[in-house]
């Protein structure tokens, strides 16, 4: 593949060809004859040349909502729709809901990744164990603290990668240990927790923030809250949503 401008570890390169075999990339070279022999070229058109985009939280696309319709034709549409602009991989997200449509979200989930469907890579679990305070769109009459049930539902296999966002101050640290030995991912989201107990949820294995700034405790001197945490734990993660309005450009760009 020749004229794109090819993302790479230093940013978008011009001059640079993707040498393919089949479905598997070689290696990326220099446009020169000698480097590129008897390759059967294809010319991008000064087009991107990057890798798929890989979005944890999706809740629908095509005017379609994952909750609306927990099922693998959903699933197939959302996919679709969202690899047009670049996404290659997903966790279809499930916002606050009864645990049978939660567990309807799984099977449809189960039976799209044992279709081969693309796209799809698990389920991200967006509630109901969260916080009142900041439910942001979330129906609060669904939420719930998390019990045996919820925890042996969501570890099942079969399901591709699970991850649930969840408030650090309505689950117990042991719980959030149990949920991460279990190979689930911890996320804080839709939380009012303290910095301490934000902070000891990332000690008992939470790994990642979900839309970071919104629906959750604000940086503050001498309370730093979940944002604060967030910001000063260098092993975790975090999801931004950035389209101008959920969080400032100035917040974007900050150190």
């Amino acid at each position: 593949m020749l004229n794109a401008r090819v993302l790479t570890e230093r940013g978008l390169e011009t001059g640079l060809a993707v040498r393919l075999q089949g479905d598997t990339i070689l290696d990326v070279v220099r446009a020169e004859p000698s480097a590129l022999g008897d390759c059967e070229p294809i010319d991008l058109g000064g087009q991107v040349l990057a890798p798929g985009f890989i979005d944890l939280q999706v809740n629908g696309g095509g005017d379609v909502l994952f909750n609306d319709a927990p099922n693998v034709a959903t699933l197939r549409h959302i996919a679709s729709a969202h690899r047009r602009f670049g996404t290659t991989g997903m966790l279809p997200t499930l916002i606050s809901s009864e645990r049978e449509v939660l567990r309807a979200a799984i099977g449809a989930v189960r039976e799209t990744i044992a279709a081969k469907i693309a796209g799809v890579l698990g389920i991200h679990i967006e509630g109901p164990f969260i916080a009142a305070a900041r439910k942001g769109v979330h129906d609060p009459r669904m939420f719930r603290g998390i019990d045996a049930t919820d925890i042996g539902l969501m570890a099942a296999p079969g399901h591709g990668r699970t991850l649930v966002t969840l408030a650090p101050e309505r689950v117990e640290p042991t719980l959030v240990a149990q949920l991460c030995q279990r190979g689930i991912i911890v996320a804080a989201g839709h939380t009012d927790a303290s910095y301490e107990i934000t902070r000891s949820a990332l000690d008992a294995g939470m790994s990642g923030f979900t839309h970071l700034f919104n629906a959750m405790s604000p940086l503050q001197g001498r309370a730093p809250g979940v944002v604060g945490a967030a910001l000063e734990d260098r092993s975790s993660w975090c999801g931004v949503i950035v389209d101008g309005q959920h969080v400032h450009p100035a917040a974007l760009r900050s150190r």
